[in-house]
């Protein structure tokens, strides 16, 4: 401090700059500073002068990492005619804003000398009538000291002042408030702590001797708890239809100031605290009041020229009178003024648009699940519909998104409670259901879906797959999709259908076992996923599971790894229509590794439509090739020329589900012998290529059968073609596999499909 007061010493040489004894937490430096005034004088002769006295406030223990407040040090100083300044408590000082956001901040990289500096432009800029530009509109009265917040949206109160002007007139007058202060504290440690109140609603007409009553009761039995919120009555005062001009240095600090403040803007406040007082409304010590009054253009970043100023009479029974009057010297402080929560103002908050996002049903509320959810209900997505049969234990707390205060209530129930009560006021466009049932329940009930566009699943389970897949009951508009988490949390995976369920979820998941053959990850994973699997003693292709439940107690996986996973899938998630409209199939990869150090990506594929063929000669199967396989097949037919040829054919078989996904395929070995009417396929290079593939993808992506051209007829098996089926049939069938034999011609492509079990 002494080195502040030696600077500006050495700086303002002729400024008297001295130090003075404030108050038990402040020093004042007082100087003269010099303003460079207009040529002409000031504008409109606004009194500034030349040479203006200012008093830098210095916190004796918090200095320099606290600013100074800055505050003229004449008495007559016109606040009444300047913007930015900061409303005190104090009638003979005018506090400076000097900065639009935090001063602290600013004096971090700012010296003692810069903030005078900054004194001297706001007293230049207040001579010249530049505080605020011509496009700020009227700036509003700014509150920095305040005792507490008040919720409500503004718009609710602006509208019921202008509804009163309207049938009055344009006269003054007063509404009654339902209000609730929340987490009570006792009335005598107000003064040491900040209270909150949420306007709830403006009442129509004046309240009823029965309802107050009724909150009386209501605080009467919670009376012992601490934390509870209790109900209450506040007020709403508006100045007649003038609009004023003057701006407020300074605030009213007790009831009397209150009333003279009133008066000033043409409220008569007794008017309107008399019928309060008499019918019995102040329930609470505390009585929030909002003063309502028009200024002459549209308040900045507003868009209405009502301006609303919140304040609460500690009214309690030491500050009122034998005949229930509130005492002059009753403490009267100022309210910060929050707007709710709406889904709206969320959307502008996280740079979405502001268009209502379309509704989402998710499947699966666990860990994942809820977290997905709660991303994109914070973003203003709350058009949701949520599944879950399961309730909420204590050890799923660890990684879930709900509080501890809904263990015991069902994920579903408690997720769309929680997310109703963020935007509570709101709930007009808060459309959240929860369906505390198996996700096989709902599948009976599709109308449930009827304006549900997006359903996405995030219960980790092969069986909710396996009936999602095989669903046909629900909405032809239904998009679905899935997400998950794999590799003990370092592989996210977002597998979404593209139009018309093509390609499938189960194409998706065909296509990312094929990935394991380039992408490290996703090789690293389902090689982890076979070890697993041959340890458990496991078929590999009997059950195919590739997420895993975060709900049970064994899984070993934190917090943070979820919420990183869940983050990008919401955020992909917030451009399902974009990507409906695409029409294509994607797959997105979150990789986390948290080894060594933090290293996170994601990386996004798009995935064409499959061709879809119908086995022949055993029709309950279906063959499902992705689309780049279609495009080697035909180039290396063209190749070929008027020669066949041919290869083997990669994926996985699902015996259950009856269904040959093919994602890969190899061309002919150098030993095959291709001619005009016939192709036999050699062996060369193929053991050691389908080892390769196996090891890369855990043993999930193999052989699945053989193609070969047919270039100068149709699609069909010949005589000797269906002696090398009965030869293939000689060893597969013994291993319960399918033969598959692919015919590819110049106008089609068939699959034939023998099998023991049809």
């Amino acid at each position: 401090m002494r080195a502040a007061v030696d600077e500006l010493r050495a700086r303002f040489p002729g400024a008297g700059v001295r130090c003075l004894t404030w108050n038990d937490a402040y020093h004042a430096i007082a100087m003269q500073v010099l303003v460079d005034l207009p040529s002409r004088g000031p504008v409109d002769d606004v009194d500034i002068r030349t040479v203006e006295p200012i008093l830098l406030l210095v916190h004796q223990k918090q200095f320099p990492r606290k600013a100074p407040f800055a505050y003229s040090d004449r008495l007559d100083f016109p606040s009444s005619r300047l913007p930015h300044l900061i409303p005190t408590g104090r009638k003979d000082l005018a506090c400076f804003c000097l900065h639009r956001g935090s001063l602290d901040d600013w004096f971090a990289e700012h010296s003692v000398t810069d903030l005078v500096h900054r004194v001297q432009g706001w007293l230049r800029d207040a001579a010249s009538n530049r505080l605020i530009r011509e496009e700020d509109r009227f700036e509003g009265t700014r509150i920095d000291h305040a005792v507490g917040i008040i919720v409500y949206p503004a718009r609710d109160l602006t509208g019921a002042v202008e509804a009163g002007w309207a049938s009055s007139g344009g006269c003054q007058g007063s509404s009654y408030l339902m209000a609730t202060l929340l987490k009570n504290q006792a009335t005598g440690a107000y003064f040491s702590a900040r209270i909150s109140y949420r306007i709830d609603f403006v009442l129509p007409e004046t309240p009823s001797g029965r309802l107050i009553d009724l909150f009386r009761k209501y605080n009467r039995v919670i009376d012992e708890k601490a934390d509870e919120d209790r109900l209450l009555l506040g007020m709403l005062v508006w100045a007649s239809k003038t609009a004023v001009t003057r701006y407020f240095g300074t605030l009213p600090a007790s009831y009397g100031d209150l009333r003279n403040f009133c008066r000033e803007i043409d409220i008569d406040l007794e008017a309107a605290a008399a019928p309060y007082r008499a019918l019995g409304a102040q329930l609470l010590g505390g009585v929030p009041m909002v003063v309502a009054l028009l200024r002459p253009h549209a308040l900045i970043g507003e868009g209405t020229a009502v301006e609303l100023l919140n304040f609460v009479i500690l009214a309690s029974e030491d500050h009122s009178n034998e005949d229930g009057t509130w005492k002059d010297e009753a403490p009267v402080m100022a309210l910060s003024h929050r707007s709710p929560l709406t889904a709206s103002f969320a959307r502008e908050m996280s740079r979405e648009s502001a268009e209502a996002p379309t509704r989402v049903a998710l499947v699966g509320c666990g860990a994942l699940g809820s977290k997905v959810s709660l991303h994109l209900a914070r973003a203003g997505h709350v058009s949701q519909s949520l599944v879950d049969l399961a309730d909420l234990a204590p050890h799923h707390l660890v990684r879930h998104g709900l509080p501890p205060e809904a263990v015991g209530k069902n994920k579903a129930e408690g997720l769309a409670g929680y997310i109703k009560s963020m935007y509570r006021l709101d709930e007009s466009h808060v459309d959240v259901r929860s369906y505390p049932i198996s996700i096989y329940d709902l599948l009976e009930r599709p109308d449930e879906f009827l304006d549900t566009p997006f359903l996405i699943d995030a219960t980790a389970s092969t069986a909710v797959l396996n009936a999602l897949v095989d669903t046909h009951d629900l909405p032809a508009s239904l998009h679905f999709s899935r997400c998950e988490i794999a590799h003990a949390g370092r592989l996210g995976i977002l597998l979404w259908e593209g139009t018309a369920r093509n390609p499938r979820l189960d194409d998706l998941q065909a296509y990312l076992f094929h990935l394991g053959r380039h992408n490290r990850a996703i090789a690293e994973w389902l090689a982890a996923h076979r070890r697993t699997q041959q340890e458990e003693r496991a078929e590999v292709l009997e059950e195919i599971g590739i997420g895993m439940s975060c709900s049970s107690t064994t899984m070993r996986l934190s917090d943070d790894v979820i919420a990183v996973h869940a983050a990008l899938v919401a955020s992909a998630y917030k451009l399902r229509d974009k990507w409906a409209r695409e029409g294509l199939g994607r797959i997105q990869l979150s990789l986390l590794d948290v080894g060594s150090g933090v290293n996170a990506g994601t990386e996004t594929l798009t995935v064409p439509p499959v061709l879809i063929l119908d086995a022949r000669d055993a029709d309950a199967w279906q063959v499902r090739i992705h689309a780049h396989v279609v495009d080697k097949l035909r180039i290396w037919m063209k190749r070929a020329g008027r020669n066949e040829t041919g290869g083997l054919l990669l994926g996985f078989a699902h015996r259950k589900r009856k269904v040959i996904y093919i994602t890969d395929a190899l061309p002919p070995s150098p030993d095959s012998k291709g001619t005009p009417y016939a192709f036999k396929r050699g062996v060369k290079d193929y053991p050691e290529t389908l080892d390769e593939v196996g090891g890369r993808t855990g043993n999930l992506i193999g052989y699945v059968g053989e193609w070969h051209s047919h270039p100068q007829g149709p699609a069909e098996l010949s005589e000797k073609d269906l002696l090398a089926v009965a030869e293939i049939r000689a060893h597969l069938d013994n291993a319960g596999l399918p033969t598959h034999i692919m015919v590819i011609a110049p106008k089609e492509i068939a699959s034939f499909v023998f099998t023991t079990d049809y």
